[in-house]
């Protein structure tokens, strides 16, 4: 006899559940960032045809710095450093990403980068390692500048710490720039791709900023009015036109009838940008950082304060603080010019200016020389230009690291592991 057990059946065990993947570490070390950085500059030498271009373009910087040094005259004068300064920057913001945005890509094409994410290095020891690698072909090029940089700073007077500061600005806008083409070798799977995308960013940030500077004016425009009362020239008589011309070449009045003077009113409409909302624009130009964190030159006091007079340096910075201030006043206020007013009131005065006229002169020409030295001298603001520096420099390099890691979740269409 058979006992019918109507109990349920045990549910059957769950099967072990797999640990969740989490990947490689992602913390560089100093000796995994010092090998991989060997490792790159061992295999990144260049080619002849690498030597060849890079020749060029020491030769064409050498060349450009004895020009300077020849065509310049005698005596203090900071051009020359500045140009050299520019031309460095120039030259690393176009080396260094070039060869990094080759960088991952180029590996994985070729085979050799699984190996390297397979031993004990951390994906920021292979992230750190190469951005050093291609970083340090920028600081090669400013190392050839060295003699011109010590014979333009002599002849500058600018500080030991002046330099400095510009020069580790300088270098550290290349390493923004150089990881920046990292971060595009990580995304992209062809390096020809990768080293559009590089030059294109970092060609944005030289040249777009300043376009989106001068398109972005009439969004910040106020309307002003301005309102001018002229001579009619159709409906003056011939003979007092000559009178009228000669009056102001010459100041003489004699042939000059006040009463027959035709005069028309004419009023407009124009728009004054107030500059100081889109400042920032400039501000996040590497160029412009880079003569934001260069000494301010009183253009009154230059000599005394032992300088050379305001170069270019000194004259972006005046032209960026004109923006940042905004419009004045007076430009708010529009142009109110009657020429027939003028003319009847210094021929009453026998051909000389009024006493009120020369007052009005006079105080527009202190109103600009106030406003031009208050522009020259106004405070420096690289912050923002290294705020956009550093956001960028870490931004790119944390791409860098999470496309590093593995094992990879996703891969691109194409793309070689092994």
């Amino acid at each position: 006899m058979t006992l019918l057990d109507d109990s349920p059946a045990p549910a059957p065990a769950p099967a072990p559940s797999r640990p969740a993947i989490k990947g490689n570490p992602w913390r560089p070390t100093f000796r995994g960032t010092a090998l991989v950085t060997r490792i790159e500059l061992a295999r990144r030498r260049p080619s002849a045809k690498g030597w060849v271009f890079y020749s060029l373009v020491v030769a064409a910087i050498v060349g450009i710095g004895v020009l300077l040094a020849v065509v310049t005259p005698e005596g203090r004068t900071s051009i020359p450093m500045e140009l050299v300064l520019v031309l460095v920057l120039g030259a690393g913001m176009l080396i260094a990403p070039s060869l990094a945005a080759t960088s991952i890509n180029g590996d994985s094409s070729e085979g050799v980068l699984a190996p390297l994410q397979m031993t004990r290095l951390t994906a920021g020891d292979l992230a750190i390692g190469k951005l050093l690698a291609s970083w340090f072909i920028a600081f090669a090029v400013l190392l050839t500048m060295t003699p011109f940089l010590v014979y333009a700073f002599v002849r500058s007077g600018w500080h030991w710490d002046e330099l400095l500061i510009v020069i580790g600005v300088i270098l550290f806008a290349v390493l923004t720039a150089t990881a920046i083409g990292l971060a595009w070798s990580a995304i992209a799977a062809r390096a020809v791709a990768s080293v559009s995308l590089a030059h294109l960013t970092t060609g944005f940030l030289a040249l777009g900023t300043l376009l989106g500077f001068a398109f972005a004016q009439p969004l910040v425009s106020e309307t002003v009015v301005n309102t001018q009362r002229y001579i009619d020239w159709e409906r003056l008589p011939a003979d007092q036109q000559q009178a009228v011309d000669d009056f102001w070449m010459t100041g003489d009045a004699s042939e000059l009838d006040v009463d027959a003077l035709v005069c028309r009113e004419d009023t407009w409409e124009y728009g004054v940008a107030h500059t100081d909302q889109i400042a920032w624009l400039l501000l996040a130009n590497p160029v412009v950082m880079i003569g934001e964190v260069s000494p301010i030159v009183n253009p009154e006091t230059w000599e005394d304060d032992g300088r050379a007079a305001p170069g270019l340096f000194a004259e972006m910075h005046r032209n960026v603080s004109e923006a940042r201030m905004g419009p004045s006043p007076s430009q708010l206020e529009g142009d109110a010019w009657d020429e027939c007013a003028d003319i009847a009131a210094q021929v009453a005065n026998d051909g000389r200016p009024s006493a009120e006229q020369e007052a009005e002169w006079q105080a527009e020409q202190e109103e600009w020389e106030a406003r031009y030295e208050e522009s020259a001298t106004y405070d420096r603001a690289p912050w923002i230009g290294l705020g956009v520096q550093g956001f960028l420099l870490l931004g790119s390099i944390w791409i860098v690291i999470r496309r590093l890691r593995v094992p990879y979740k996703k891969l691109s269409t194409g793309s070689r592991v092994a």
